[in-house]
């Protein structure tokens, strides 16, 4: 199983999403899997600074999801966590673009991974985030 740590980034009632260089349409949270020993916050600290060159100040637990991993078609465990980020965004590394995200993506013709489709997004409108 993939094992993955995952941070929301929200501004306005929107969340940040990224496409890799990888040809795939779906957008996933920023995020990556542990290296060594890293803790959680290790991880994403690590993994928004080379994916967007965001310094992570605070993360917030949200929850841990399973699925199949849009782009591997393996099991895949999530941990997600709400963030508070510094700094601008500007795509690095395996990353292609980042997009700002409403509820509403779908009807803009986004297509976004799975886990982010039937928790993360769910999850931050129930909680009026989104």
């Amino acid at each position: 199983m993939i094992d993955k740590v995952g941070g929301i980034i929200l501004k306005d009632k929107m969340i940040l999403v990224q496409r890799k260089k990888n040809n795939r349409e779906e957008c996933i949270i920023p995020g990556g899997k542990r290296e060594g020993q890293e803790t959680v916050f290790e991880t994403l600290k690590r993994e928004l600074r080379e994916e967007i060159e965001v310094e992570l100040l605070e993360a917030k637990f949200i929850g841990g999801y399973e699925d199949i991993a849009v782009f591997s078609n393996q099991p895949i465990h999530v941990q997600v966590y709400l963030t508070k980020t510094k700094g601008e965004i500007k795509c690095q590394n395996e990353i292609k673009e980042a997009i700002w995200i409403n509820r509403n993506y779908k009807e803009k013709g986004i297509k976004v991974g799975s886990i982010l489709e039937k928790y993360v997004i769910p999850e931050m409108i129930k909680r009026n985030l989104m």
